[in-house]
C-alpha cells in the first residue's frame, strides 16, 4: 500500500526543499485562513513569493479540499513536519510537475477516482507554468 511509505517519519519542513516547505505552510494557511471566512490569496502570494503563484495555489487547494475523500489534515503552523495530507500532496504536486502521470496515478489510486485525480493533476500541473 503506498500510503505505508507515508506513514514513516516525515521529514522536518526545514529539511526540504524551500518550494515544498513554502506548499506546506501555504497550505496550512490556505485552511486556517478559509476557515476563518478570509480570503487566503494575498497570503499564499507572500509565502509562495508570486501574486500568480498565490492564485494557482489557491485554485487546487479548493480542488483538493473538493475531492479528498476526508477533511484535508494540516498540522499546526509551528508544526516542524508534514501532516499525511500534506506530505501526500507534495508528493503528488512533485509528480504533476514532472508530468509523471503513471506515479501521479498510482499514488491517488486508492484514495480518489478517475475524475478527481483528472482535477488534482490538471490543477497541480499548473502550479510551476513559467511566469513571464
Amino acid at each position: 500500500m503506498i500510503i505505508q511509505k507515508f506513514l514513516s517519519r516525515q521529514p522536518r519542513l526545514l529539511d526540504l526543499p524551500s518550494r515544498d516547505a513554502r506548499h506546506v505552510l501555504a497550505a496550512r494557511s490556505w485552511c486556517l485562513l478559509r476557515q476563518a471566512g478570509l480570503d487566503p490569496r494575498p497570503r499564499l502570494s507572500e509565502i509562495l513569493l508570486s501574486e500568480s503563484a498565490g492564485q494557482r495555489f489557491n485554485i487546487l487547494m479548493v480542488a483538493v479540499v473538493h475531492v479528498w475523500p476526508e477533511p484535508f489534515a494540516v498540522h499546526r503552523m509551528c508544526c516542524a513536519t508534514p501532516s499525511l495530507d500534506e506530505g501526500i500532496l507534495l508528493r503528488a504536486v512533485e509528480l504533476a510537475a514532472m508530468g509523471a502521470r503513471p506515479q501521479f496515478d498510482a499514488l491517488l489510486f486508492e484514495m480518489l477516482p478517475d475524475d478527481a485525480r483528472n482535477l488534482v493533476f490538471a490543477r497541480a500541473s499548473c502550479l510551476y507554468v513559467e511566469e513571464s
